[in-house]
């Protein structure tokens, strides 16, 4: 395959796992009386997994924008920059690695802590004017619950949408009988 060919392929596959994160960022959360579990990070650390640090951040704030301006509470640009880092740190952490739980953890306590936590409620503490530290205990809390969930579904999907990315190259690279 052609590195021209190789690009659009990887467009396309970004294109598709984006739409799968502002389906998933509009549609898709489960909701408990302690916290809503969200699920727009399983298509953006595929992104980062296949694509590394740089597509990974790229998709993320793609995604935060886009899901931001069709929601109804509109865009905060500043919010762009924890969903950059959370790009990041899928890609620095999961990109050309070996997903093994120990690295996904790390990965998903590293991006709670420094994008969730720290950056993330500093937005909504600027944002809606409510003292940082009044927002913290809830947002700790609320990665409590949903840190867990995105080990598991990294740890699961991860490692089966490589297998799969490398079966579906092998097959391409078996020559046409013609």
């Amino acid at each position: 395959m052609n590195h021209s060919n190789q690009m659009v392929r990887k467009i396309a596959i970004i294109g598709m796992l984006l739409a799968a994160q502002v389906v998933a960022g509009m549609f898709i959360s489960i909701r408990t009386p302690w916290a809503t579990i969200g699920f727009t990070f399983l298509p953006l650390s595929l992104t980062a997994i296949l694509y590394g640090p740089f597509w990974g951040a790229a998709a993320a704030v793609m995604g935060d924008f886009l899901i931001a301006t069709l929601g109804p509470y509109g865009y905060y640009p500043p919010m762009a920059t924890t969903a950059l880092l959370s790009g990041l740190v899928f890609g620095l952490f999961l990109y050309k690695k070996p997903l093994t739980i120990q690295r996904v953890t790390l990965c998903v306590l590293v991006e709670a802590i420094l994008c969730s936590i720290l950056v993330q409620t500093f937005w909504i503490s600027t944002l809606t004017g409510k003292g940082y530290f009044v927002l913290l205990p809830v947002r700790i809390f609320q990665n409590l619950v949903t840190t867990p969930v995105s080990i598991v579904c990294i740890r699961l999907v991860g490692p089966r949408v490589l297998q799969l990315v490398d079966k579906l190259q092998a097959v391409r690279q078996i020559p046409n009988p013609s």
